[in-house]
């Protein structure tokens, strides 16, 4: 789901061993582009104590993702996204993903690699496109800042969903 273009949002989640804070700005209706920076508790900045001493690892991240159909009655929307762009490779992944409303039920359903695949072992759909998806290297780490193209869509894939119900006796509560 989109919001409305010229929406502005922040939100700052904690999940051990991440505290995470965004920046989601949505330009337009049909894009979305969101900053983040991490503090991952459970690894050092450098591996030179020396360096860092128990300064923990800080990733910052850049994702979007676009719009590419519109909802209507009978067909879903279709987004594609990409996270950790040109990062260090943490949080990498992409994903196409379709939703559909149903009065006041949202069903989401959608395929996702790298970071979303959750280490999945299935087969990647695109392998019957070129063999270049069938593996995904890893380039996580280092200093981040480069685009790994190569590596976009590649390695295994895991299908994701979720259903969202509106109560309206509730005023919108879901």
């Amino acid at each position: 789901r989109f919001h409305p273009e010229g929406t502005l949002a922040f939100s700052w989640t904690s999940m051990q061993p991440y505290l995470r804070g965004s920046i989601v700005a949505y330009p337009f209706d049909w894009f979305e582009a969101s900053y983040q920076y991490a503090d991952i508790n459970n690894k050092l900045y450098s591996e030179s104590f020396a360096f860092s001493g128990n300064q923990t690892f800080k990733d910052k991240g850049f994702d979007i993702k676009l719009r590419l159909l519109k909802e209507t009655d009978y067909v879903p929307a279709i987004a594609v996204g990409f996270r950790d762009l040109a990062g260090t490779g943490i949080f990498a992944g992409e994903y196409v993903v379709a939703n559909k409303a149903f009065r006041n039920l949202d069903i989401s359903i959608g395929l996702g690699w790298g970071a979303l695949s959750g280490g999945a072992e299935t087969s990647n759909p695109l392998i019957k496109l070129s063999d270049r998806f069938r593996t995904r290297d890893l380039v996580e780490g280092g200093e981040g800042g480069e685009f790994s193209i190569d590596t976009f869509f590649s390695g295994p894939a895991a299908v994701f969903w979720g259903i969202e119900y509106t109560l309206p006796f509730l005023h919108g509560a879901t």
